[in-house]
Formats: C-alpha cells, sequence, structure tokens
C-alpha cells in the first residue's frame, strides 16, 4: 500500500495475503493505493516501483531479508529515486545476512537479533530493548523527526553506539 500520509511505524510484516475487497476499498477511500489488488502480493520492490511511477520521489520502505534491499537499491539507480529502507523482524538470519542487510539498509530493528546487536555501528539509536538503530543520515534524521512527535520527555544526548544494558537485552544470550 502507498500511503499519502507517511508515518514511521514499523509492524508486524504479513507473510501471505488475500485480496479482500472491503479491505482493498478502504485502503482507497483513506486516500491509500493498493499495488496489486488483485493478488494482494507483498512485494516491497515492486511498491517502490509504483511510488515512482506515481512521481514519489521520498519512498519509505520496510523489508525482511537482504536480497529485497538489494533489489530495492538497483531500482533507485535504474529510476533515479532515493528510498528509505527500513529492515524489520529479522530475527531468523543468519550473521553473514544481517551483515549485507546492514551495508544496504537505512534504519533497522534490533528485534531479538544477537546478530543485530553484534554488528550494528549506528549513527543513531532510538530505545534499548527492542533498539531502533538509524544506519545513514538520511535514516537518522528520519528518527529525530519522528522522535519530535513523541509526547512524554525524551533524553537525546551523544555516546559510544549502540547502547544495549544487559537487563534489556533477550533472554537466553549475552551481548
Amino acid at each position: 500500500m502507498i500511503s499519502r500520509y507517511p508515518t514511521l511505524r514499523i509492524l508486524c510484516p504479513t507473510i501471505e495475503t488475500e485480496p479482500i475487497p472491503e479491505i482493498i476499498n478502504g485502503i482507497r477511500a483513506r486516500g491509500g493505493i493498493v499495488v496489486d489488488p488483485d493478488a494482494a502480493s507483498i512485494d516491497p520492490a515492486a511498491g517502490v516501483c509504483r511510488a515512482a511511477e506515481l512521481g514519489y520521489t521520498r519512498i519509505a520502505v520496510t523489508i525482511i531479508d537482504p536480497t529485497t534491499a538489494l533489489r530495492i537499491r538497483r531500482i533507485e539507480s535504474e529510476l533515479g529515486t532515493k528510498a528509505i529502507i527500513i529492515a524489520a523482524h529479522i530475527t531468523a538470519l543468519s550473521r553473514s545476512e544481517v551483515q549485507d542487510l546492514l551495508d544496504l539498509v537505512d534504519i533497522v530493528t534490533g528485534c531479538a537479533s544477537k546478530h543485530v546487536r553484534d554488528l550494528v555501528k549506528p549513527l543513531a539509536q532510538v530505545g534499548t530493548a527492542i533498539p531502533l538503530f538509524a544506519l545513514t543520515q538520511e535514516g537518522k534524521e528520519l528518527v529525530i523527526e519522528r522522535a519530535k512527535e513523541i509526547e512524554t520527555p525524551v533524553l537525546i544526548n551523544t555516546m559510544p553506539l549502540p547502547v544495549l544494558p544487559e537487563q534489556k537485552q533477550p533472554a537466553g544470550w549475552e551481548s
């Protein structure tokens, strides 16, 4: 879905869908565009292509694997667009897959991934239990922009990252 009202919200990924007319109509009624209404397929790269076709130049997309991230980076080059790639729900990826992913994305969630926590070199970090890491300047700007919307007090500090307090990390492993 392409939304005219972007916000930075990372939700659980859906891996299988089916076209439900009421849902598709609801998305359209709210100004969204359903990329594949016939099959309701999930294809972030196709979504980037469609957004570019519609004239969008600032595109954010969520992915769950390095192969899709690489496809989107190639699409950027071909179409002359810029995408902010956000990786989420990547706990099951191997160490080498995580390394490949970190080289391609702008923002990554820590999830319960020891590999992300071991390999990440963030420019900015939000949270410590399930951290969100900004890896590029564009990613950093986006998470800082989102922080402006938080109504409770926010601490902004400079320090070596990542910050991963032991008591806030997933049970069963040590950093």
